[in-house]
C-alpha cells in the first residue's frame, strides 16, 4: 500500500465513523446487512458457541477469564476504534491500565467523550496515531491486545517486530481476527461451496438489500471494488497466522471458521426473521455445514482468537509449505513435513467439480 493509499484508508474510516454508519460505532447495530455477528441469533450458534461452549458467551470474557487473572498490569491495545472491547476491560477489572491507539481522530474523540466521566477513565488512554512512528519502549508491556484490527495492517511484518519488542519476557499477544485471504479474495474452493448453498435457497432469501436483485450467485470477488472500498481491508490477512508463530508461541488458538457464514450473509441478512422457527432452521442448518466442512479441513478457517507468548528469540520465516495450511484444522504445526491431500480435491469429489 502506498502513502497515498494508507492516507485513502484512514479517510474512509474518518468518514464512517462520522456518519455512524460503521459496526464499531455503537458496541452492537442490530440489523446491519453486511455483518452476521451484529445478528444475535447468528453470532450466537456461529462464534459464541464454538469459542466459549455456550450461547450467552463472549469470547472477550472467556479470554480475559483465562488470561487476565489476575488483572494485567498494562495493555498496549492496537488499532481500538471507538475502544468498546478496550473499555470493556478496564470496566470490568481485567486490566489496570490500557494505552489505546486508534489511527481515526473521529473514533478516538467519540471515545474520549463517552468514558470522560467513568470512574475508569484515567486508566484508559486513548491516543490518536501510528503505533509504528511512537518509538514505545522496549518490555514496557505485559499483554499487546488487537480486537479485529491485524488484518488492516499495511506494515504487517513491522507490527509484529514491534509488538514482539515492547512486551515484557514472558508477555502475551492476544487477537481476534480475520486471518483468510488478502483483500477477502476468497478461494476458488470456497466460492464453489458458497454457490452450492446459495443455490438451495428459496427466493425470498436471497434478495440482496446491498443491490435491490435476487442473488443468483456469490459475488465474484472484486481487488479493485476492495481498493475503492477500503484498501486495508484484510490487506495482509494470509500473513497473521505465519507471523504469529515465527515471533510468539501459541498458547491458545481458537478457530470459528466464518469462511462461510460472513460473506453467504452478507446483503441477505434482512431476509430473515430471527423469531421465526423456520427461518432459524435455515440459518443453523448453514451454520452447521460451515462447521463440518472446517472441522474435517475440507475448507480453511478465516476467522480466529489467539493467544501467544513472546518468544525470546523469533524463529525463522515459516516456509511455504509450512503456511500453506496454517488455517485448515489438520494443520500439522510448525516444522512438520507430512501434509495432508489439498483440499481442492476434497471439494471437488463433494459438490462434483472437475
Amino acid at each position: 500500500m502506498t502513502d497515498k493509499s494508507a492516507a485513502d484508508a484512514n479517510s474512509i474510516w474518518d468518514r464512517r465513523y462520522e456518519s455512524g454508519g460503521h459496526v464499531g460505532t455503537a458496541m452492537i447495530n442490530e440489523g446491519d446487512p453486511i455483518d452476521f455477528t451484529q445478528h444475535k441469533f447468528l453470532y450466537r450458534h456461529a462464534v459464541a458457541k464454538p469459542t466459549t461452549g455456550s450461547e450467552d458467551g463472549w469470547i472477550i470474557d472467556k479470554l480475559a477469564a483465562d488470561f487476565m487473572t489476575p488483572p494485567v498490569e498494562k495493555i498496549l491495545a492496537i488499532g481500538v476504534g471507538m475502544a468498546w472491547v478496550e473499555e470493556h476491560l478496564v470496566a470490568h477489572g481485567h486490566a489496570r491500565h490500557i494505552t489505546a491507539y486508534e489511527m481515526s481522530t473521529t473514533a478516538i474523540e467519540a471515545a474520549r467523550e463517552r468514558v470522560r466521566d467513568k470512574e475508569y477513565a484515567s486508566r484508559l488512554d486513548l491516543r490518536t496515531g501510528d503505533v509504528l512512528e511512537e518509538n514505545l519502549p522496549t518490555g514496557e508491556y505485559d499483554v499487546v491486545f488487537v480486537q479485529a484490527a491485524i488484518h488492516h495492517f499495511d506494515r504487517i511484518e513491522e507490527m509484529f517486530q514491534l509488538m514482539h519488542r515492547v512486551l515484557k519476557p514472558g508477555g502475551l499477544l492476544m487477537y481476534d481476527e480475520y486471518v483468510g485471504p488478502d483483500h477477502h479474495m476468497y478461494e476458488p474452493e470456497v466460492m464453489a461451496v458458497l454457490n452450492a448453498i446459495n443455490a438451495c435457497l428459496a427466493p425470498q432469501y436471497r434478495w440482496n438489500v446491498l443491490t435491490n436483485e435476487t442473488r443468483e450467485a456469490i459475488p465474484e470477488p472484486n481487488l479493485e471494488f476492495m481498493m475503492q472500498h477500503d484498501p486495508s481491508e484484510g490487506v495482509h490477512a494470509s500473513r497473521i497466522l505465519p507471523l504469529t508463530y515465527q515471533y510468539f508461541d501459541v498458547l491458545h488458538r481458537g478457530d470459528f471458521g466464518c469462511t462461510v457464514i460472513r460473506p453467504f450473509f452478507t446483503g441477505i441478512l434482512p431476509n430473515f426473521n430471527w423469531e421465526d422457527p423456520k427461518d432459524q432452521t435455515v440459518a443453523r442448518l448453514i451454520v452447521l455445514l460451515e462447521q463440518m466442512l472446517t472441522r474435517h479441513g475440507v475448507l480453511p478457517h478465516h476467522h480466529t482468537n489467539v493467544v501467544a507468548r513472546r518468544r525470546k528469540l523469533p524463529r525463522p520465516p515459516l516456509t511455504a509449505e509450512e503456511a500453506a495450511r496454517i488455517n485448515f484444522a489438520d494443520w500439522p504445526g510448525v516444522r512438520e513435513v507430512e501434509r495432508p491431500a489439498k483440499a481442492g480435491g476434497i471439494i471437488a469429489r463433494v459438490f462434483g467439480k472437475g
